[in-house]
């Protein structure tokens, strides 16, 4: 793992050429195909609700202002999108498949439990902070854009829970539905960082969540000592 945090680019996830990839494509018969045309307003119009969206927020985000952002027109983006809610939930599915293809590489290194769910944690964090627009996008946004976004949401609390669940094993009496609750507040947290223009700074609250995480499976002393042992 660099030192250096990857930031999120839509453009990288379709393999565009580098010179044009979110580039403003040139006006008139510039000769380029049309899928590659299609997919890179596409994708410029990801880029660009992702920008906008930390500045007003879903409910007040217009779908002129995105198109602004990304320099198409509005029938390029309806021939996308059927509308500002597509629009989000494509981005949703795109930020949220490069974080969870990330933070699966960190922890598929057989680590034993508590250490994999703190090097996921970690660099789940890590990578938010160094994208604060993906952070806006799953802990403040996604509460805002309906129904779907919000399926989506929980959709991705249960997939970590599956990761969280596994301590369980040894411990029969704690309920099935605290993993997800766990996760809940956690999300919850990063929404209060998000809120407060602390969102860079989501990659030093490891600790504190990483306890939080810990601490009904393994008890204040075992949890201490796995987040001492890692400083």
């Amino acid at each position: 793992m660099s030192d250096e945090p990857p930031l999120f680019d839509p453009a990288g996830l379709a393999e565009l050429p580098d010179k044009l990839a979110l580039g403003q494509l040139p006006p008139g018969r510039h000769g380029l195909p049309r899928s590659f045309v299609v997919r890179n307003q596409r994708l410029r119009i990801v880029a660009g609700l992702l920008r906008v969206l930390p500045r007003h927020g879903y409910a007040e985000t217009t779908i002129g202002q995105i198109i602004a952002e990304a320099r198409v027109s509005r029938t390029a983006f309806y021939s996308q999108f059927a509308g500002k809610e597509d629009c989000f939930l494509v981005a949703y599915d795109l930020a949220g498949g490069w974080i969870f293809e990330r933070v699966e590489r960190t922890t598929a290194t057989g680590l034993d439990w508590p250490r994999c769910v703190r090097a996921g944690l970690i660099e789940a964090l890590r990578l938010l902070a160094a994208n604060p627009p993906l952070a806006h996008l799953f802990a403040v946004d996604a509460l805002q854009a309906g129904q779907a976004a919000r399926e989506r949401q929980r959709a991705c609390l249960a997939r970590l829970a599956r990761v969280l669940g596994e301590g369980r094993a040894d411990r029969p009496d704690i309920p099935p539905e605290l993993d997800e609750m766990l996760l809940g507040g956690v999300l919850a947290t990063i929404g209060r960082y998000v809120d407060s223009g602390r969102a860079e700074q989501l990659a030093d609250a490891g600790d504190e969540l990483l306890q939080y995480l810990l601490i009904p499976y393994l008890g204040p002393g075992e949890s201490k000592r796995i987040i001492a042992e890692a400083a």
